[in-house]
């Protein structure tokens, strides 16, 4: 086998060893943190480069030569040492350490002298200091940070790296204003004291007037007058309760499945409306039947042999098997228009109050004895009063509360308590029409 002698002396290790102070002295590193010492021996620089930066003017590259820093490059080019971190940042390709540059090394300054010839960040001005302006300072255009005057030294330049930086002409841009914190969005931009007086005449003007709403006419009630009313039986809700309860009763509520037996010969077909209604005891006096208190609305969803099945609707009241059904009364909007006063208008009495309990405040349901025979219409307004005594010294005429009908019968009507001036509203009080509506 044929052998290959790599090294059989140890002369080719003494040459090398020997030859790395000759390379040393070849390549020497420089510190670039420091600057140089002005009394060694300068090398002579790239006249072309110099001529340059004395003009005003930065090469897009810069070749090291010997004895060079970025310390002193700064210094050449921007007349500011201190910008030596900018080079090494365009340069960290080629610089390794930014303390030590080689010579030959090619330096990137395309960027910066973008920058020096009318950038964001500074600007190298020429400065003539034997000229009559040279205490004028020339500021960076608008968005400039940093505007440096060079000066130039027509008679003997010395080198640049020795050439002090001339601080008392730099120009600093204010610093901008300071912003308080706050945490309001672009959505949430504050309105002016006129917009706030705006929105709330606006708010008045050109408002619709509706004098009584589809929901006040059918939770209103109405006394029954002894007719025999289509009355279904409600057998409960069909949804199981998850938990088992003592009671066999069960409730519904909104959008529940409900269980509904019709009367005798009755037709419902699917989508028609059914009234919810508690049957509480009528007045002692008077053929006027039962007090009908509306607790619900239920649409049919399914026909079957022994009931109908339905969707409650809508809710007024608590909803339970016992309480009775029939179709849904057609609600007539008499619209927009307002009611006319009138002086002497139609006059009744108070029946009673559709609740039994005490008075607390408007929006209480009434009975009077006139209904569509007497004229009484949807939005007509009746004022409860008490008249005045006929003996001497005895009480003025005292109005205790106003009423606007609802809900109409044949011989009565249901108010909706208004106004309340006085919370006697005794059975029996006198009312009279003060407003009409048109017919």
């Amino acid at each position: 086998m044929r052998r290959t002698t790599i090294c059989r002396s140890s002369r080719a290790a003494v040459l090398a060893l020997a030859a790395l102070p000759l390379l040393w002295r070849v390549l020497p590193a420089q510190d670039t943190t420091k600057t140089r010492d002005t009394t060694q021996a300068v090398q002579p620089q790239d006249t072309t480069q110099a001529a340059a930066a004395f003009q005003g003017q930065v090469p897009s590259s810069h070749t090291v030569s010997r004895g060079e820093t970025l310390w002193s490059i700064a210094q050449m080019y921007f007349n500011d040492p201190l910008l030596w971190p900018e080079i090494y940042r365009l340069n960290t390709a080629v610089i390794e350490d930014p303390h030590w540059i080689y010579p030959g090394e090619i330096l990137n300054l395309s960027e910066m002298a973008t920058l020096a010839q009318g950038g964001d960040t500074l600007t190298a001005v020429p400065q003539d200091t034997t000229s009559a302006a040279a205490d004028t300072a020339v500021r960076a255009a608008p968005g400039d940070t940093i505007a440096a005057l060079v000066p130039v030294d027509t008679a003997a330049p010395a080198p640049v790296d020795t050439i002090p930086a001339d601080t008392t002409q730099l120009v600093v841009e204010a610093p901008p204003p300071n912003l308080t914190e706050s945490n309001e969005t672009i959505f949430d931009r504050r309105r002016t004291n006129q917009q706030v007086v705006q929105d709330v005449l606006r708010s008045y003007i050109h408002q619709p007037y509706r004098p009584v709403r589809a929901g006040e006419f059918y939770a209103a009630g109405f006394l029954s007058e002894a007719e025999r009313l289509p009355w279904g039986q409600v057998l409960g809700a069909t949804e199981k309760p998850a938990i088992h309860r003592l009671s066999e009763s069960t409730s519904a509520h909104t959008f529940a499945e409900l269980a509904i037996k019709p009367p005798h010969n009755a037709s419902y077909h699917v989508g028609d409306s059914l009234l919810l209604a508690r049957l509480d005891p009528g007045l002692e006096t008077g053929n006027w039947g039962d007090v009908v208190v509306p607790i619900g609305i239920a649409r049919v969803t399914a026909i079957e042999q022994q009931e109908v099945l339905t969707e409650v609707v809508a809710q007024y009241g608590r909803i339970h098997e016992g309480h009775v059904a029939m179709p849904l009364e057609p609600f007539r909007d008499p619209g927009q228009v307002r009611p006319t006063p009138v002086s002497e208008g139609l006059k009744g009495k108070l029946l009673r109050a559709r609740d039994p309990h005490p008075i607390a405040g408007a929006q209480q349901f009434f009975f009077i004895d006139k209904g569509r025979r007497d004229g009484v219409t949807v939005g007509d307004v009746f004022e409860v009063y008490k008249p005045r005594e006929d003996y001497p010294g005895g009480a003025s005429e005292e109005v205790r509360g106003v009423l606007m009908i609802v809900h109409t019968r044949d011989r009565s009507a249901t108010g909706l308590l208004l106004r309340i001036n006085n919370p006697a509203l005794d059975d029996g009080l006198p009312v009279r029409l003060i407003k009409k509506m048109p017919s």
